[in-house]
């Protein structure tokens, strides 16, 4: 007995106490994380506020200033807002002109594979999956074009090409070697100036 508190009751404050402490600091960290997703969200929501506002309309003057690394997600934005107009987002896409629909799958393209060349095809299905070959070869970044025909019958649904992940797994190593976001803006770029008059609006 200490202090006149039978000994057990002791240990118990002492678990109890390590307990606080270990609660605390895992609320601690979960606030932590909490914060910096919200930080994270509210950046990409900033950053879509802002190009929403830059791009609502397409000139030609807009066209020829906006920087090559901004272009592609500057345009598809512009589209986006088009498509956000119509009742059915997917025959709006499918009614779009061709050069339209290539800029805005290679926008999520460049999102999704900055992750990996999979992590495209496993986020998106049809329609934009369908159009991203050919997409790769009109802008002509033929050098991940290979990798992208490996993966891409394999989340095909009109495909019999079954799921292969040692396969995937190759292949998302060998494009994280080759791929370069900054070169698909070169070409993306030059493609909207030399297609500018089906994208201006």
């Amino acid at each position: 007995m200490l202090f006149g508190v039978q000994w057990y009751l002791w240990v118990l404050l002492v678990i109890v106490s390590i307990l606080a402490i270990f609660v605390w600091i895992k609320a601690m960290s979960a606030s932590r994380i909490r914060r910096e997703r919200l930080k994270k969200e509210a950046e990409i929501w900033k950053k879509d506020y802002e190009l929403r506002q830059e791009f609502k309309t397409l000139t030609l003057e807009k066209i020829n200033s906006t920087n090559t690394n901004k272009m592609l997600s500057g345009v598809c934005m512009n589209i986006q807002i088009e498509l956000e107009n119509a009742p059915d987002m997917n025959e709006a896409f499918l009614k779009l002109p061709e050069e339209k629909k290539f800029v805005y799958c290679l926008e999520y393209f460049d999102e999704d594979s900055s992750k990996s060349l999979s992590t495209f095809f496993k986020n998106n299905g049809s329609p934009l999956t369908d159009f991203i070959t050919q997409a790769i070869r009109t802008v002509g970044y033929e050098d991940i074009l290979p990798l992208i025909e490996t993966i891409y019958p394999m989340y095909d649904d009109n495909s019999d090409v079954s799921i292969d992940y040692t396969v995937i797994d190759k292949t998302d190593d060998k494009f994280k070697e080759i791929y370069n976001p900054n070169k698909l803006y070169e070409l993306v770029s030059k493609y909207v100036k030399s297609n500018k008059e089906i994208f201006i609006n």
